[in-house]
């Protein structure tokens, strides 16, 4: 995080001072830029405060659940085959391609990646301890800032990856950057809307210290075609309501109807790097 950022706690996204609709969630306020529209960290934390956190990771977030544990890795794989056929991907889309996963965690997308048979994947995290877990599997990995990788991919996926990092900006450009012509960067991160506004501090992707941005979609899409992308299709699902928080076909029912209207807290994104045009 810049120096200039911690000082006047301008948006990391484009700069503006300006807030509203400051939400506290555990002390720890949240605020609308007036100019982006993106729900961000008010203030940002420090990098000690960030550092800190993802320390033990893996360990604080599969504490009392299956995220990033081996148990859950069914669960994952499910969830991303929804996604997959919401965009209109299948698994051997995926065969023979360069894969790096920013974000990687423990590397079930990863061993996901592999059992597709992608030839070449790679993931990228910044905790040291979900690596040193994803190595334990035999799975090619490295503790690294992605801003500082180099190699080229046909696909490159952030799984719940952007609402995380201070630069969005800088993580979408380095993708471009990093994808061959015609290569593929697949995104799913948390969405603001109707939902969000309506469970207010309640909403459940209000994570203070994890979740830094929080975009509308319009927004992302944006930043998305500024980098260089073209959007080649997304998907919205998720009524804002984890498991055992309501009934199962409560649950069931609300996630169908945020599905069919689009207004789901959740969104998947398909983007591409065109094809340079011929001379």
């Amino acid at each position: 995080m810049s120096n200039a950022v911690i000082q006047t706690n301008a948006c990391a996204i484009c700069g503006a001072t300006d807030i509203s609709d400051l939400i506290i969630k555990q002390d720890i306020s949240y605020a609308k830029c007036v100019r982006c529209k993106v729900l961000r960290h008010h203030p940002y934390p420090s990098n000690e405060q960030i550092s800190a956190f993802y320390t033990h990771y893996q360990s604080l977030k599969s504490a009392g659940s299956i995220y990033l544990s081996d148990d859950g890795y069914s669960v994952f794989c499910r969830d991303k085959n929804f996604t997959f056929a919401d965009l209109g991907i299948t698994l051997t889309d995926f065969n023979n391609k360069k894969v790096l996963d920013v974000g990687c965690a423990t590397g079930q997308f990863l061993q996901m990646m592999q059992d597709a048979g992608a030839t070449n994947v790679m993931g990228l995290d910044t905790s040291a301890e979900c690596i040193n877990i994803a190595k334990s599997k035999g799975l090619n990995c490295q503790n690294q800032e992605f801003l500082d990788h180099q190699q080229q991919y046909h696909v490159i996926s952030m799984w719940h990856l952007i609402e995380h990092v201070m630069d969005p900006i800088a993580y979408l450009h380095k993708a471009y950057e990093l994808l061959l012509p015609g290569g593929w960067l697949l995104i799913e991160t948390p969405v603001t809307g109707e939902l969000s506004t309506a469970f207010g501090s309640d909403w459940r992707y209000l994570m203070p210290i994890e979740h830094l941005h929080l975009f509308p979609f319009d927004t992302l899409v944006q930043l998305a075609n500024q980098a260089g992308f073209a959007l080649q299709r997304f998907t919205r699902f998720g009524s804002g309501n984890d498991s055992g928080t309501v009934s199962q076909p409560n649950k069931g029912a609300m996630d169908r109807f945020a599905k069919s209207t689009g207004s789901g807290d959740t969104l998947a994104m398909w983007l591409i790097k065109p094809k340079q045009l011929a001379e």
